[in-house]
C-alpha cells in the first residue's frame, strides 16, 4: 500500500498527542503525485488542463487543496462522510490557502447520495472505494460518478494486486521524522475477497499507536472493475501501470500499459473516459 520511502531523522512523535492524520500523510499518501498525474493524462488526452474537480473519500481534503492551489481557474469538491477528517483538513490545508480556499467546497455526505455540479475529473483514491464489496454497489457508485462527469470527464482510481494482496502480513517501514508506518494485513478470505487491514505506528521512545487505521475491504481485480466501467457507460478504460527500481520496489512512474506481469505485489492507476478521447 506504500508509496513512500524515506530516509530516518530523529523523531519528533510521540504517542501521547500523535495526531494520526499528520502520520498518515507523513507515510502513506502523496497526492502531489495525484494531482501531477490527474493533469497530465487529462491534459495529454483532451489537449486542455482539467478545471473541475471531485474528490471523493477525501478524508483531509488534501488534493482538492492542491487543486486549487496550482491553478487560478480551478474548483474543487471534497467529499466524505466523516466529519473528523474534513475538519482537520479544513483547518490544515483550506483555511490556509486564504482567497483561494473560496473555491473548495468540503461535503459531508455519502458518495452514493452526494450531489454536486459535473466535472471534468472525479477520483477515488487510497482503495477507499474498497469498501463497496457487492457488484450492485459498486456498480451504482459508477453510474452516479458516469452521470457526475462532463461529456469529457475522467474517473481514476487507484488499485493494488498480486498474490501479496491476499496473504498476511505485518509490514514496516520507517519514515522521515523517526517513526514507523506499520501495515499490517489478516488473510483474504477466498471466497468473498474480504480482507481487514490496519496502520499502525511506532516511536524511537518505544511507545506505538495501534489501529489508528481500520479498513474492512473486498479486494477487487482489474478486471472486474473494467466491466464495471463499461457497464455503468464509460467508453474507455485503461491502466496505467507502475515500475519498479532496481530492487523491485514501486518507483512512482505509472505508464499506460494493456499487460503486465502479475507481480508479489503491484499498484497502478484505472482510469476511465466517459467518452473515448
Amino acid at each position: 500500500m506504500a508509496r513512500k520511502n524515506r530516509s530516518k531523522k530523529k523523531s519528533r512523535f510521540t504517542r501521547e498527542g500523535a495526531d494520526r492524520y499528520e502520520l498518515y500523510e507523513g507515510s502513506v499518501y502523496d497526492p502531489d503525485a495525484d494531482h501531477d498525474f490527474l493533469v497530465k493524462v487529462y491534459r495529454s488526452t483532451r489537449k486542455r488542463r482539467p478545471i473541475l474537480l471531485r474528490e471523493d473519500f477525501a478524508g483531509t481534503s488534501k488534493l482538492s487543496a492542491l487543486w486549487v492551489e496550482n491553478h487560478r481557474e480551478t474548483k474543487a469538491w471534497a467529499v466524505d462522510f466523516d466529519p473528523e477528517p474534513l475538519e482537520w483538513g479544513r483547518k490544515k490545508h483550506i483555511m490556509p490557502l486564504g482567497e483561494k480556499a473560496k473555491r473548495v467546497t468540503q461535503i459531508e455526505e455519502d458518495v452514493l447520495k452526494v450531489k454536486t455540479p459535473k466535472v471534468d475529473v472525479l477520483t477515488a483514491f487510497n482503495f477507499s472505494y474498497w469498501i463497496f464489496k457487492e457488484r450492485a454497489t459498486m456498480l451504482d457508485y459508477f453510474k452516479k460518478v458516469y452521470k457526475t462527469l462532463d461529456k469529457d470527464g475522467m474517473f481514476v482510481v487507484d488499485i493494488m494486486g498480486g498474490p501479496g494482496v491476499q496473504q498476511e502480513c505485518e509490514e514496516p517501514r520507517e519514515e522521515d521524522g523517526g517513526f514507523a508506518y506499520i501495515w499490517e494485513q489478516e488473510m483474504m478470505d477466498a471466497i468473498t475477497g474480504h480482507v481487514n487491514c490496519h496502520i499502525h505506528f511506532e516511536f524511537e521512545d518505544g511507545t506505538e499507536y495501534r489501529n489508528a487505521f481500520d479498513y474492512s475491504w473486498r479486494v477487487w481485480t482489474i478486471t472486474e472493475l473494467r466491466d464495471i466501467m463499461l457497464e455503468a457507460g464509460f467508453e474507455i478504460t485503461q491502466t496505467y501501470w507502475e515500475g519498479t527500481d532496481k530492487d523491485g520496489d514501486g518507483d512512482g512512474v505509472f505508464k499506460k500499459k494493456k499487460n503486465a506481469e502479475n507481480e508479489e505485489t503491484w499498484i497502478a492507476y484505472l482510469v476511465a473516459w466517459k467518452n473515448k478521447p
